[in-house]
């Protein structure tokens, strides 16, 4: 992790700036990727733990520490997708990841933005695809653990979230049409859609076609968990009242956890062994600008044209899409979405954003739904 500039420096109190350099050194050794655990036999998350008051924790946040784990976490497969964790559909899936050729012009593919060499991510502050994007491009590992999917949450599962880009004229740019003649004509495409679906691509319809790509494309993405961390050891240790494989982790971080669970509140959003609630929250964060239309929001005088409507956006492009999990294109077609009445409010979520995970949050730089922040360290005193 990078340390903060001088100018960041400057811009905080004594005292934020050490909070804040702390929760960051927590994050970095939480969320980078580490060796796997020592093993041992965890106790439930709820058990009290010995190795708590030694370190100076006190039970209550203990319980908060022990909440962001085990790692990995066993995850049922998707119920609306039927290829979800089928191998033949994640190899196909892999595949069209990298497909060029469902964009118009022939160079972009959804690895243009989600680049295996940076954590899935793209490394600049806004996305660019065919054109501009105006947000920061989220990372895909851990998606299995959402309930929505985007900044805006404007899909409620990881193959609608995949068909988005797919449709998107600033991103790919593509059709359905131009999505099934690529997969019925290109090299080995229609052998590994017949494998992953159980009939040839000539057997559905342009749409169906489409659909299903996404699908297969959602089971690859599905399968990018992180590996386990410092943190993980760290927290397993708490679980088993072990101090002494507690210690292990570095001071700093330690301290650093206790006020990302306490003083800095951190966890009240990053919650979960995600560290991500998955809820849509309010913040003044980022650039300048992001600050001018969150206060804009605030005073009501914010428009689509002046400001990110975040999960006020999403929802709209939610509500009328064919592609939920309610849909006609759902393998398990639900008879309501269940999401908390205070998350589907309409204006109420103008400009909120869903919390994002933070592990691997070492490599994902730039920070916040508009890529505002540089560095960690500085997302922490925001």
């Amino acid at each position: 992790m990078a340390p903060p500039s001088t100018a960041s420096a400057w811009r905080r109190s004594a005292a934020g700036g050490v909070a804040g350099v702390l929760c960051a050194a927590f994050t970095a050794a939480a969320v980078a990727p580490g060796a796997a655990g020592t093993g041992g036999a965890a106790k439930p998350a709820g058990a009290a733990t010995a190795a708590g008051p030694e370190l100076g924790a006190s039970p209550q946040a203990s319980r908060k520490l022990l909440a962001h784990g085990p790692w990995p976490l066993a995850v049922a497969r998707d119920r609306s997708n039927r290829v979800s964790g089928q191998a033949a559909a994640m190899e196909f899936g892999y595949r069209m990841f990298r497909e060029t050729r469902m964009s118009p012009n022939g160079y972009v593919a959804c690895i243009s933005c989600h680049q295996t060499n940076r954590a899935f991510t793209k490394g600049i502050a806004r996305a660019q695809g065919l054109a501009p994007v105006g947000r920061n491009t989220p990372t895909l590992t851990n998606l299995q653990l959402m309930h929505w999917y985007g900044w805006d949450g404007g899909s409620d599962s990881l193959w609608m979230a995949s068909l988005r880009p797919m449709l998107d004229a600033r991103e790919l740019g593509s059709n359905a049409a131009r999505v099934a003649k690529v997969v019925r004509i290109g090299d080995g495409l229609a052998c590994r859609y017949r494998h992953s679906f159980g009939a040839a691509p000539a057997a559905h319809n342009d749409e169906r076609v489409m659909v299903n790509l996404a699908k297969a494309i959602a089971a690859f993405a599905e399968s990018m968990t992180t590996l386990r961390t410092p943190f993980d050891d760290f927290r397993d240790a708490l679980a088993r009242g072990d101090p002494g494989a507690a210690q292990a982790y570095p001071a700093a971080a330690r301290r650093g956890a206790l006020l990302f669970v306490g003083m800095g509140r951190c966890a009240t959003c990053h919650a979960g062994p995600a560290f991500s609630d998955g809820v849509f929250h309010h913040i003044e964060a980022g650039t300048p600008a992001a600050r001018q239309r969150a206060e804009q929001m605030a005073a009501g005088t914010a428009t689509a044209g002046t400001a990110d409507l975040g999960r006020e956006s999403g929802l709209a492009l939610w509500r009328q899409s064919p592609y939920t999990r309610a849909g006609r294109f759902s393998d398990h077609a639900l008879q309501r979405v269940t999401a908390d009445r205070a998350d589907l409010s309409g204006q109420a979520q103008r400009g909120a954003f869903r919390t994002p995970p933070l592990r691997n949050v070492a490599v994902t730089a730039p920070y916040m739904h508009d890529g505002g922040i540089e560095q960690a360290v500085d997302a922490t005193v925001v």
